[in-house]
């Protein structure tokens, strides 16, 4: 998010008034992050080409669909520089299939693995084998922390979703809302569940209902139901908060009239920020979430490059609303916000 959109985040605004990165920024961590050992078998396999792998929990959903785009970007900008993107795994929400992914990378022999972590005791195993053969990893959107031990792990590519919780909190409570609905749609993911942490952590738990509905994308009818049933046996509830718009927005049409709504990771929401049918996005730029471990691993394998100096790089979280999604639509009309 650019920083003029963060001027009135206080809480905000110091992840990226100082530029992308936090605490560290992208000075060079030095090569005892990832071990000099793994460090020299990296430089000397990339030496004409780096092989990268990006496997997530994602879906092709609007969400996913950005950060492909940023995928795909990267890959093709740095072509020439010797990078390509031999596994592109979008798991939707299946387990199984994320951790087949990550065996299939280690099997061709990748130089690099970036992926989510939404539960990391269904990937622990892995992603423990892939870094003892000497493979980087890098996280990406969600399991920030859930792998700072392994010895070839680089870096978390994402947000920290407390405080992007506590942000969503905060746009409802200077709205004035007395209690706010909340949806989680992936029971599973641990990110979602520090997001209504956040929330209830500025409104207080008495003030926040959560709602969990296991597979929500995949039944948006079901869904439907669910979220306007919640709200007929709750009077007190008059806020209403997704955590993905694929949920977010469908919902619109069976929340009562006058509901104060927000969502996580923007997509198609600008135009109903801009339509005045919702109040906030929280967005976490997933294009970067995709672009910037490719390039990483491009720096890494030419130049030995780290980042972070065992910090995240912060891509979010920025607020989008009703004053500043003009500045955004165009661009996620193009498909890259």
């Amino acid at each position: 998010m650019s920083t003029e959109f963060l001027e009135e985040e206080e809480e905000f605004a110091p992840l990226t008034r100082r530029g992308l990165f936090l605490k560290g920024g992208v000075a060079a961590a030095g090569l005892t992050v990832l071990g000099s050992p793994t460090a020299a078998a990296f430089a000397a396999s990339t030496a004409d080409k780096i092989k990268v792998a990006v496997i997530t929990h994602g879906d092709t959903g609007s969400f996913w669909s950005v950060f492909k785009k940023g995928v795909d970007q990267a890959a093709k900008d740095l072509k020439s520089r010797g990078v390509t993107v031999t596994q592109q795994v979008y798991a939707d929400n299946n387990v199984p299939k994320q951790v087949a992914g990550i065996n299939a990378a280690v099997a061709a022999g990748v130089n690099l693995i970036a992926t989510s972590v939404p539960d990391a005791s269904a990937l622990r195993d892995p992603l423990k084998k892939a870094s003892a053969k000497g493979i980087v990893i890098i996280t990406v959107n969600s399991g920030l922390g859930a792998f700072d031990s392994l010895p070839t792990y680089e870096v978390h590519v994402g947000q920290t979703e407390g405080i992007a919780g506590k942000g969503a909190g905060k746009q409802f409570k200077k709205a004035g809302s007395k209690k706010v609905l909340i949806v989680i749609h992936e029971a599973s993911n641990s990110g979602l569940q520090q997001r209504a942490a956040g929330v209830k952590s500025v409104l207080g738990s008495s003030k926040v209902k959560v709602l969990t509905i296991p597979n929500a994308k995949h039944d948006i009818p079901g869904t439907k139901a669910k979220v306007k049933g919640a709200f007929n046996a709750d009077k007190k509830l008059d806020s209403f908060l997704g955590l993905d718009p694929d949920v977010t927005i469908p919902c619109l049409d069976v929340i009562p009239k006058g509901t104060k709504a927000g969502t996580f990771d923007v997509g198609g929401s600008i135009k109903e920020i801009q339509k005045g049918r919702m109040l906030f996005g929280i967005d976490q730029q997933q294009y970067l979430q995709g672009y910037l471990p490719v390039v990483f691993a491009m720096l890494y394998g030419t130049n030995l490059n780290t980042v972070g100096n065992g910090q995240p790089v912060l891509t979010g979280p920025g607020i989008i609303n009703k004053a500043n999604a003009a500045k955004v639509a165009t661009l996620a009309a193009k498909g890259t916000r």
